[in-house]
């Protein structure tokens, strides 16, 4: 349907014309994305509420807090990784031996590095004596995440066997229970200690459901030498990139906590936070639905074409609307919303607008190349991008504060879209310029029409907004059904026809 040269120009399978085993697929593949988009749609709006809510009631040096105990947290579960839950859904036989060896290795290297990371919070705590209570912090967070990595255990069987109602399920309530105790806390005055209980509470209630109505597997324990082997040769490139990719995603809160303190690692924390919501929106979802599909088409190469373009044409089109919309809105936002102690993080989110947009198709083909078994790809561009962040944060931070750290943030997505490129074309087929050429140019102008108005347009807070927002829409919508107009009604037809597919199957 979308492509010229056809490759995305099939037309929809009728039940007759495919193997049962490609209609199951497809028919999980778009029953996961119901329910994992309907989930995320509900517990991105619970975020949005908790995140507003407890930045009203909490400083900016709380976030910062923990969120330097939470770097060194997701360092210590990176060291210990070596992409096990992906080789899981990887190997389309994993029996009851593999299983046990998964299950032993990853609860061995989970004790290992928490219990390092346990012994060395006192000295962590000396070394920021400007941030008292780190090292309780980091002690209480170490125990919460050891029952987080048991409840993946479960998670990683849920997304393998496609059963995406639990799993989205599961997101529901963590949300639901985290947007009521943290809140609540911060309210009664708990400062730091209400953001450990949000991670705790969602974690806990994970935990109960995953291990208990949701369970796909009663583990036990088991060694395999061949199948350590077996996850080693494939873990070793994921572990790299794994950790590399993690210092790109965290080092700027590592270096911002520990060069400029923990206000302006607050203020970047909640900038970066709303920044990321895009991705929630439907990146999210909708990879953790299509990277088993991914798998499980790696041998068919005009299938697995057909779904990276259908799901990266969504993720783009819905992440730069939304993404501009929200880089508009933020001044309103900041002042009669979350309150004027945000409003030094302004521009630091706006700086991250092509972060913000981009990097919700990056996670995509990097779930993708992951899924079809090349990780190292994703090793090589991580590297690359490496090499560049780390003193690209360190320049900006120094030059520009958090601002500079945004726009290392921002080169650092680019140069990783450029490096991805040609691993992306030798596993599927696409016309770039159709998947990104018409939606960057209506990013473009729509925006920079909004921004004019915000500096030109005199008008009440509450009228400026309206009128931003509407004629970014209004422009950013119009422009793409007119350029677009073909491939939008090749996608209804197709919604159609896979609604009649799945019709014909509940007959």
């Amino acid at each position: 349907m979308w492509d010229r040269r056809g490759i995305e120009s099939a037309p929809l399978d009728t039940e007759k014309s495919r193997p049962n085993h490609q209609i199951s697929v497809t028919d999980q593949a778009f029953r996961g994305s119901a329910y994992t988009i309907g989930a995320s749609l509900v517990t991105l709006t619970l975020g949005f509420l908790r995140s507003v809510l407890l930045a009203r009631f909490l400083l900016p040096e709380h976030f910062g807090l923990v969120t330097l105990a939470l770097f060194y947290i997701g360092l210590a579960a990176q060291l210990r990784s070596l992409g096990l839950d992906m080789a899981l859904i990887h190997r389309q036989d994993a029996d009851e031996v593999f299983r046990r060896t998964y299950f032993s290795l990853r609860l061995g290297l989970d004790l290992i590095a928490f219990g390092f990371l346990l012994a060395l919070a006192p000295l962590l705590q000396r070394a920021y004596p400007h941030m008292p209570g780190l090292g309780a912090v980091l002690t209480v967070l170490v125990f919460t995440y050891l029952l987080a990595n048991l409840s993946q255990v479960q998670e990683t069987l849920i997304r393998k066997n496609l059963a995406f109602s639990q799993l989205a399920a599961t997101d529901v309530m963590a949300s639901v229970t985290m947007t009521i105790v943290a809140p609540l806390l911060a309210w009664r005055g708990w400062g730091v200690w209400a953001l450990v209980a949000e991670q705790l509470s969602g974690i806990g209630i994970r935990f109960l459901l995953t291990w208990g109505p949701f369970r796909q597997w009663k583990p036990g324990l088991g060694w395999d030498r061949r199948i350590v082997r077996w996850f080693w040769e494939y873990g070793r490139p994921t572990w790299a990139a794994s950790n590399l990719s993690y210092l790109l995603d965290r080092f700027d809160d590592f270096w911002i906590g520990t060069a400029l303190g923990k206000v302006p690692l607050g203020l970047y924390s909640r900038a970066y936070e709303f920044a990321h919501y895009p991705r929630r929106v439907l990146a999210n979802p909708l990879v953790t639905v299509f990277l088993p599909v991914f798998a499980r088409l790696q041998d068919d190469r005009l299938r697995l074409s057909q779904a990276f373009f259908r799901s990266a044409y969504i993720i783009l089109r819905s992440g730069f609307l939304v993404a501009g919309a929200f880089g508009l809105g933020m001044p309103e936002f900041i002042r009669y919303v979350i309150g004027d102690q945000w409003l030094p993080m302004l521009w630091t989110f706006r700086l991250m607008l092509i972060y913000t947009a981009l990097d919700p198709i990056l996670l995509l083909v990097g779930g993708m190349l992951l899924a079809v078994g090349r990780p190292q790809d994703v090793r090589n561009a991580t590297v690359i991008q490496t090499i560049f962040f780390i003193p690209a944060v360190v320049l900006g931070a120094r030059l520009w504060g958090i601002n500079g750290v945004a726009l290392a943030a921002d080169g650092m997505l680019l140069l990783g879209a450029f490096w991805l490129y040609r691993p992306l074309r030798q596993v599927v087929d696409f016309s770039f310029s159709r998947l990104m050429g018409w939606p960057t140019v209506a990013l473009a102008i729509a925006w920079g029409v909004g921004f004019l108005m915000e500096v030109f347009v005199k008008s009440t807070a509450m009228g400026i907004l309206i009128l931003k927002l509407g004629v970014f829409g209004w422009l950013f919508g119009v422009f793409l059904l007119m350029v677009e107009r073909r491939d939008l009604m090749a996608g209804i037809r197709e919604l159609k026809g896979a609604a009649w597919v799945q019709r014909q199957q509940e007959k």
